[in-house]
């Protein structure tokens, strides 16, 4: 697994995944795109704007909405400019103007001026900023990449993971045969989302290509078509593929279970030996479906043991 590593986020960023969606238009300092944004939350300046500036958020993308707006229309040219200049010299990342209002005069000169990206948006206030902030903790949470393979069985997010040659990308390509669905083969980038889950996405420039020993590389998208592929999916639990190993005692009831860590996140870790013979396609199929089980409070295992100690319970009170 590689170590997680610090994500740079720029403007230009931002504009180039949400400036389509949200309908987003820069109307002063394009030589600022390249600005970073270096904490996921925006914030609304307005008692910055007021005159307030202890603990102001100025490493933050700054919204203006209709109170900033028609606040800043209330005060005379001098004053605008004042306040804007003073939070320019900050160095803030960029302001977004929302509900397409007509950013002030001074705000785009001297957005202009300072090189600070002034963006408009359409888009009702709360709305801007519950998307951009969205899109920024996804870009800052937590990431790495690991080597193996992502696949959906049953619903069910299962990272296969083990050495090189044990057979991850074959076990993967069986699932997908089967009808379940590939999401990532040899580099997944793996991410901390809504908090407490670990989100793996495909690298979209190898997209939904595997290799495969003996056959070279080949398209799942292409051979089995879109249905059978997709981009990200939340891992519910980890197959370690190892080879057989004669003499080691290997979990036969299931009632204990193993943990891995990925990114802080403590996720089911299950180990399958591999050997000539074994289906191990068929076993992660029936593992997806007892993880659903267990996801529904029922545990088989556990269930069988308390069964047959109740059974041996009553033959022994009986034979007393």
């Amino acid at each position: 697994m590689r170590a997680v590593h610090e994500k740079i986020v720029t403007v230009q960023d931002m504009m180039d995944a949400l400036g389509a969606q949200m309908n987003l238009r820069v109307v002063s300092g394009e030589k600022g795109m390249g600005r970073e944004i270096t904490a996921a939350e925006v914030n609304r300046p307005g008692l910055a704007l007021a005159g307030w500036y202890d603990y102001f958020a100025k490493h933050r993308l700054q919204v203006l909405g209709k109170v900033e707006i028609y606040y800043l229309r209330r005060l005379s040219s001098a004053e605008r400019r004042e306040r804007i200049r003073i939070l320019m010299e900050m160095r803030i990342p960029a302001f977004i103007v929302t509900r397409n209002y007509l950013p002030p005069e001074e705000l785009v000169e001297l957005g202009a001026k300072y090189n600070i990206p002034i963006i408009r948006s359409p888009g009702i206030t709360m709305r801007v900023i519950n998307k951009i902030s969205s899109w920024l903790e996804e870009q800052f949470a937590p990431t790495t990449h690991v080597h193996g393979t992502l696949v959906e069985v049953h619903g069910v997010g299962v990272l296969i993971m083990g050495k090189a040659g044990v057979g991850k990308s074959e076990c993967a390509l069986s699932l997908v045969e089967r009808g379940h669905i590939l999401v990532a083969d040899d580099v997944i980038t793996l991410r901390v989302t809504e908090g407490n889950l670990i989100t793996g996405f495909a690298n979209p420039r190898i997209g939904h290509h595997m290799e495969i020993r003996g056959v070279g590389i080949i398209n799942i998208q292409s051979l089995y078509g879109v249905k059978s592929v997709r981009m990200y999916k939340h891992v519910d639990f980890v197959v370690t593929l190892e080879p057989w190993q004669e003499g080691k005692n290997y979990e036969r009831l299931g009632i204990d279970s193993t943990h891995i860590e990925l990114l802080g996140v403590k996720l089911p870790n299950l180990v399958i030996p591999v050997k000539p013979g074994r289906d191990v396609a068929l076993l992660i199929e029936a593992a997806a479906q007892n993880e659903k089980l267990k996801a529904l409070g029922f545990n088989v295992a556990r269930h069988f043991n308390e069964q047959l100690l109740a059974s041996m319970k009553y033959s022994t009170q009986r034979t007393k």
